[in-house]
Parts: structure tokens; C-alpha cells; sequence
């Protein structure tokens, strides 16, 4: 399989979305666009991927494909959010919970953290043509990322921590641990998959779309 710097194709894909006299987009810079909005949750990249898809978007009261302000909402309110349903699933009483808090926002900064920091190289884009609508065109793009490898997933923390029945200060050096785990987490985790992206053929130039990327773009499976 031919590979692309997942850092280079940023640089050329950001020129080519921004720019109205640029060539034509490759389907490996619109996927590169596609996994740094949802993986870095990159502000430039998903203003880019904004400007980029614009010009699809024509229904009526159809806006930019990613409200950018809401997601960055949600990527500061990850680390409170996500330790709160954490804690929900933590046995021990509510002043104690309260207590473990602050450690449990820190594990989850760190897990949001280590997202970020996931590389990866872009394949040659594959043609579709099953099931493709004969006005359109279609490819797969692979990627090839390499993830934070955490000495423990939460999911498996969680379960162990059910099994032990640990006390306040078990939890929290228990939480402690995974936070730095996952801190220092090598780059040794393998994860693969493809983005299928589709363009109208007779609109030039192509405007490469995939209206539900997070089927093809899930970090969960890494870190949960």
C-alpha cells in the first residue's frame, strides 16, 4: 500500500480547502481534513473542511457541515463530563465520589490528551463502483494510524475496580496511575480502517463528501 505523511498531507490539504484557485483536492487531503477535525478536533483543519464542503451544501437551511464553536464546547467539557459518568459507575458513596473527582477530570484530560496525539499515513484511495449511483463517484481511503497504548483501557479498569471493592484511597491512587498511564502512553497501538467519500460527477470541481464520518472514524475502541 502507498503511504502519505498523515503531517504533510495536512499542510498541502488546508492550502488546497482555503484557497478558491487551488487544483482540485485529492480524496487522501479530504480524509486528512476528516481525521484531524474528529481526532485532533483541530480548529483550522474543521474551518477548512467547512469552506472546503460548502459548496455541497445547497438544500435549504443546510448549514456548515461542523458547528466548530460546539465542538470545541464539547472538547473542553470532556474531561468534567466524562468523569462524571465515570464516577456514576464507581461503587462508593457520594461524598466520596465527590472527592475522587478531581482526579477522575484529570484521567479524563489525559485520555483526551493522548487522542490528540494519534498520527497516522493515508493509503491510495480505492474505486467503489457496487452499489454506487452511476451519477457519482466513489473511493475508500485507508488509513494507518498509530495510537496511545495505555497500560489499561477504562472499560477494563472499571471492571477490575468493581471486582476489588476498593476504598476512597485505592481509587484514587488506582486513578492516579491510569491518568499517568495514559499520559505516558507509547505510540505502539495499531489502529486501521478506511473513509469512504463520494463526489457528484458532473459538478467540477469534485467535492469529495461523507455526510456520517464517525462510523469509519471511532477512537472509542482505543482508549474504552
Amino acid at each position: 500500500m502507498q503511504l502519505t505523511s498523515f503531517g504533510a498531507v495536512a499542510l498541502a490539504s488546508l492550502a488546497l480547502a482555503t484557497s478558491a484557485h487551488a487544483a482540485e483536492p485529492t480524496p487522501q487531503a479530504v480524509t486528512d481534513l476528516f481525521l484531524k477535525s474528529i481526532v485532533h478536533i483541530d480548529v483550522k483543519s474543521m474551518e477548512a473542511l467547512n469552506a472546503y464542503l460548502r459548496p455541497a451544501r445547497t438544500f435549504p437551511g443546510q448549514g456548515d457541515f461542523i458547528n466548530v464553536a460546539e465542538m470545541q464546547e464539547v472538547d473542553r467539557d470532556y474531561p468534567k463530563d466524562l468523569a462524571a459518568t465515570f464516577l456514576e459507575n464507581v461503587r462508593l458513596s457520594d461524598a466520596d465520589k465527590q472527592a475522587l473527582e478531581p482526579a477522575a477530570v484529570q484521567l479524563f484530560a489525559n485520555v483526551r490528551d493522548s487522542q490528540k496525539r494519534i498520527t497516522c499515513t493515508l493509503g491510495k484511495p480505492q474505486n467503489v463502483t457496487e452499489g454506487v449511483h452511476p451519477a457519482m463517484v466513489a473511493v475508500n481511503v485507508p488509513f494507518n494510524c498509530l495510537a496511545p497504548n495505555p497500560p489499561e483501557k477504562v472499560v477494563a479498569f472499571l471492571q477490575r475496580a468493581g471486582a476489588a471493592q476498593w476504598n476512597l484511597q485505592q481509587y484514587r491512587e488506582q486513578v492516579q496511575a491510569l491518568s499517568k498511564g495514559f499520559e505516558a502512553a507509547p505510540l505502539t497501538q495499531a489502529w486501521e480502517g478506511e473513509l469512504p467519500l463520494a463526489a457528484e460527477k458532473k459538478k467540477k470541481p469534485l467535492v469529495w463528501q461523507n455526510n456520517f464520518p464517525r462510523e469509519s472514524i471511532d477512537v472509542t475502541p482505543l482508549q474504552y
